[in-house]
């Protein structure tokens, strides 16, 4: 059973030789640890991006998902030093964050929608580093990946505060602009369908530590009709639908089940109750994550990162359907020795 196969198994509850697992990262860690083992980096340069870097990285973590992002390498260009412009014109300070960055403009905070800066769905370089990434991960199961859909894109046009007082003056202009997001993914995403593609990965954060950031009834009320929307056509292209969201968003993991999300991402321990909520949704809903990046991992010792591996394992043997993964990319606070630790356990597991 390979690993692309052991993914499928799982997220359907079916019985696998081993549990799947994965370890996504940030470029900062992932150079730490290439440093650390002397992996080499693999050349294969598109759009001016090195697709292939960390291929020795993904080979020694023995990654089972590798994930292919929906846009052209080069959209998002570097404006001024630190400062980089995506392709929907939002600017975001990478200072600090270096992987993300911190969004310093808004393109819409005068609210008007006419200037409205859509980027091409259709766009041959949207596609160009598909086929390169799959061929050359043909064993892995391979998760193209829609970042920043409704909520999040919406917040980062018109900033988060005029978003929320937006939500209860002005609903109407709240729906015309995700409706507009909603459309250009929905273009997207039978695009996907002319490449080796397992499953889409939507991601949008709606969570904070203690819960929701928007009432769950506004959120069904905002979001839920439009991300149905994009769920039911990406099934309808025979991919399974992954949902990354952070924080606790328990108030509405049942309705992510009626939209007909297949594995949810990422099960914050820190947040969530792995065990409760697994056993709850066991056949239902698969996952994806569980393991602490707040705690364990940064701060604990290899014994406890082992512990906390031994304790999902056991789950996901009661339970079936988890992808067992640090619940985000890895930062560069961890210790290599308790990722060292992680994947040894990982990779002994029956």
């Amino acid at each position: 059973m390979d690993e692309k196969q052991r993914v499928k198994d799982a997220i359907k509850f079916n019985e696998t030789d081993k549990i799947p697992w994965q370890i996504n990262y940030t470029n900062g860690i992932a150079r730490k640890v290439m440093e650390d083992h002397k992996l080499k980096e693999n050349k294969n340069l598109i759009l001016g991006k090195n697709v292939s870097a960390y291929n020795n990285l993904d080979n020694y973590f023995g990654n089972h998902i590798k994930t292919i992002a929906a846009r052209a390498l080069d959209s998002s260009r570097e404006i001024k030093k630190n400062l980089w412009e995506d392709e929907w014109g939002v600017i975001w300070d990478r200072s600090v964050d270096k992987d993300i960055g911190i969004p310093i403009n808004y393109p819409l905070k005068d609210q008007g929608l006419n200037d409205l800066k859509i980027p091409d769905p259709d766009q041959d370089e949207r596609y160009l580093h598909f086929d390169p990434i799959i061929e050359e991960h043909s064993n892995r199961y391979i998760l193209a990946r829609l970042t920043y859909n409704i909520f999040e894109r919406a917040w980062s046009l018109r900033g988060m505060e005029n978003l929320m007082m937006d939500f209860v003056q002005n609903p109407s202009l709240v729906h015309e602009l995700f409706g507009i997001i909603c459309d250009f993914f929905k273009r997207i995403i039978p695009n996907l369908g002319n490449f080796k593609v397992d499953g889409l990965l939507f991601g949008d954060d709606w969570g904070g530590q203690n819960g929701l950031l928007i009432n769950p009834n506004m959120w069904r009320e905002f979001i839920k009709p439009y991300i149905s929307d994009m769920y039911d056509l990406a099934h309808s292209h025979n991919f399974d639908v992954f949902i990354h969201s952070c924080g606790d968003i328990s108030a509405i993991l049942e309705d992510l089940v009626e939209t007909g999300v297949d594995v949810f991402n990422p099960l914050q321990p820190e947040v969530m109750y792995v065990g409760e909520t697994m056993k709850k949704y066991s056949k239902r809903l698969a996952f994806y994550g569980s393991l602490s990046l707040q705690k364990t991992l940064p701060f604990g010792t290899p014994e406890q990162v082992i512990g906390e591996i031994e304790n999902r394992l056991e789950l996901a043997s009661i339970y079936k359907g988890l992808i067992i993964s640090p619940s985000h990319s890895m930062t560069p606070d961890i210790p290599v020795e308790n990722i060292d630790a992680m994947v040894n356990r990982l990779k002994e597991n029956i």
